[in-house]
């Protein structure tokens, strides 16, 4: 079936004037990045892409520019959206797969970017969909911030690496298979949090930090948006919790290499850390 959508990048300035109210509609009126900024991204040697419907109305972004951290260049990826009724259609994937394609053509061979570890929809794309690694955990990156994504809990992110010509990314974007929770239990992975459901909220009963093994889980909330309209509390304890197992265990070596997804029709979703593993 042919798409509803492609992927395009614009070059007239009042194409990219129309992503001023995308943003708009995706994040909000104080999170928007100005057209004028969008177009010397773009001709200054960053990307921006846009993926627009058969009206030729801007449905999805992303963009990003070369940037360099402790002598290694690299891409870094600032920002990708999805109109909120376009969700769901793979266009964000199609837009990271543009990405990954234009890259490579201009020889760049890692792409890097930020995620709240607690918005499942972002991070199952990016680890489990597309194969990138979590490596390091930064503290409210941003500071307070106002609008609805972020509001109510400290702007923790954790970094992610896009290696994209590796085993893994060709592995996972060729077909992401599920692993399952109680197999790698048997295994000996062993599970980090411990939670009791109250009412329609699953809250941290106790928690470890001193878990010894190659392979731990770390449940976190299915949905932490509506945690939050639900119990503040219990979504900055998710918060507080996940903060001290995340930067203990990627200081000490771990790698987060897949976010897992458990039963249906209300599914639970754990990050699995690994020890000793190949970053490719």
């Amino acid at each position: 079936m042919e798409e509803d959508y492609r992927v395009v990048m614009f070059e007239d300035p009042d194409s990219f004037k129309k992503l001023e109210l995308l943003q708009t509609e995706i994040w909000g009126r104080n999170e928007t990045v100005p057209y004028h900024m969008l177009i010397a991204f773009q001709r200054m040697g960053g990307v921006v892409l846009v993926a627009v419907d058969r009206l030729d109305r801007p449905v999805g972004m992303l963009y990003g520019f070369i940037a360099m951290k402790n002598g290694e260049i690299f891409h870094y990826l600032h920002l990708c959206g999805v109109a909120p009724d376009k969700r769901a259609q793979g266009i964000a994937t199609a837009l990271f797969m543009r990405l990954r394609e234009y890259l490579l053509e201009n020889g760049v061979e890692v792409a890097r970017w930020l995620l709240d570890p607690l918005q499942i929809p972002e991070a199952r794309l990016s680890i489990h969909r597309l194969g990138a690694i979590g490596k390091r955990y930064d503290e409210n990156f941003y500071g307070s911030m106002r609008d609805p994504y972020n509001r109510g809990l400290d702007s923790d992110r954790l970094e992610i690496e896009w290696r994209l010509n590796s085993r893994r990314v060709l592995n996972r974007i060729s077909e992401a298979t599920e692993l399952d929770v109680e197999q790698l239990l048997n295994e000996g992975a062993r599970k980090m949090i411990s939670t009791i459901k109250e009412g329609l909220i699953y809250k941290i009963l106790n928690y470890r930090l001193d878990l010894r093994a190659d392979k731990i889980l770390v449940e976190v909330p299915s949905d932490i948006g509506f945690m939050k309209k639900v119990s503040i509390s219990a979504a900055v304890e998710w918060r507080e919790v996940t903060r001290k197992i995340f930067k203990k265990y990627l200081s000490n070596g771990y790698l987060v290499t897949d976010l897992i997804k458990e039963g249906e029709p209300h599914p639970r979703y754990y990050y699995l850390l690994e020890k000793g593993v190949s970053e490719d």
